[in-house]
């Protein structure tokens, strides 16, 4: 009987890193770690699954920015984003010596 010889992966140089190729098993694992995060995607707007796209529009008003996607058979996914600026905590720091030695705290908040 022939006995199997373990061979070692070889190593690639990829800007100057070590890189060790893959397993087979870790690519198993990591294409069926790959499927089951399209399948929860896909799951997440099944109406648009599977459409073709006619065209994608987006404009900016009142502080919020529209995006329209456009279906052939005349649906339209529609998204709204705004954004928002929150103070999280406001003070007054020494740096002379390169520490951020706080002088005084103005402001922190709380409900975090």
């Amino acid at each position: 009987m022939k006995e199997r010889r373990r061979m070692k992966p070889k190593v690639v140089m990829a800007d100057g890193t070590a890189v060790t190729p893959i397993t087979a098993r870790e690519r198993k694992r990591l294409n069926r770690l790959m499927k089951k995060r399209l399948e929860k995607r896909r799951k997440k707007y099944p109406e648009v699954r599977g459409k073709v796209v006619d065209y994608i529009t987006y404009w900016f008003e009142e502080g919020i920015l529209y995006v329209g996607i456009r279906f052939r058979d005349k649906s339209d996914f529609s998204l709204q984003f705004s954004s928002e600026i929150t103070v999280n905590g406001i003070d007054l720091s020494d740096v002379k010596t390169g520490d951020y030695e706080v002088i005084r705290e103005y402001y922190r908040r709380r409900d975090q």
